[in-house]
């Protein structure tokens, strides 16, 4: 049998609001290792503002919250939100997982960002971004939130970023950044798949898994380079209508009033035993 990697995206969905909150939680069984989300609103006013590990009661990371909010305009939309976790056995057996979030908080500024590194000795697997605006009738949204690729094409940190838009809103943006590891018998690799939309209005791009050959793990988005006036809008797994399965990554953005075109990258995050 030897070993086999399993990998679900749980989902949950807000309701019809005009700032959708919403979480969603792993079964036990499963180690997080990454997470998304995706607002459901058209034209361009709801947008991220949070898209981050979550602890549960006993301070264990296996949960995932979203967060969204309009601006300028009432626009109450859904927003599903999905927690990716992962269970592991060999020859049946189930294999223990450790992980360990890591993360950074940026200083509080009308256009904040923020890196986090990856602790020495774990695998990264997913990460997110939560925008902590500083008031609630402004706008300070999500323009990213994506993995740092280190010089062996791996993660080795996470990077977010927000922004205002129409009137002055400092905020704190928190980068997040998941790490596992397994013991010495089981070892474990993670490969990143990624694809840059062209530039447009609304960028989206979409990463599909290499066929038969790993487990998207998790994913983020980046904005491409004239993007001051987008905002980031969905970053989440495809999931397969057939069997459930995780095929892929999805990212998106919408533009804010006349901003120039613009692109986006999905990132896929394929684990598999080494």
């Amino acid at each position: 049998m030897g070993i086999v990697i399993e990998s679900y995206a749980f989902v949950g969905v807000a309701t019809r609001a005009t700032g959708p909150t919403a979480q969603v939680w792993l079964p036990p069984g499963f180690t997080l290792t990454g997470g998304g989300a995706y607002d459901m609103g058209r034209g361009t006013s709801n947008t991220l503002t949070a898209c981050y590990p979550t602890r549960n009661h006993a301070g264990v990371f296996n949960g995932w919250t979203a967060a969204g909010r309009d601006f300028g305009l009432a626009d109450p939309v859904p927003l599903a939100v999905y927690a990716v976790g992962i269970r592991i056995t060999r020859d049946g057996v189930p294999v223990k997982v450790e992980q360990q979030v890591f993360s950074a908080t940026s200083a509080l500024v009308s256009e904040p960002g923020v890196s986090v590194k990856l602790g020495a000795g774990w695998i990264g697997t997913g990460g997110g971004a939560q925008d902590n605006y500083a008031t609630p009738v402004n706008g300070n949204m999500l323009t990213a939130s994506y993995p740092l690729i280190g010089a062996d094409g791996k993660i080795c940190g996470w990077s977010a970023s927000g922004r205002d838009h129409d009137a002055a809103d400092q905020a704190r943006v928190t980068a997040f950044v998941i790490g596992i590891r397994t013991g010495p018998d089981v070892a474990l690799e993670a490969h990143i798949v990624s694809n840059t939309s062209l530039l447009t209005g609304y960028p989206s791009a979409l990463v599909a898994a290499p066929h038969g050959n790993a487990v998207v793990a998790g994913g983020g988005a980046l904005v491409g380079e004239n993007g001051r006036g987008t905002m980031l809008s969905a970053s989440c797994p495809i999931i397969s209508s057939q069997d459930g399965r995780l095929t892929g990554w999805f990212a998106a953005r919408k533009v804010h009033k006349s901003a120039p075109p613009s692109g986006i990258t999905a990132y896929g995050v394929m684990l598999e035993a080494a």
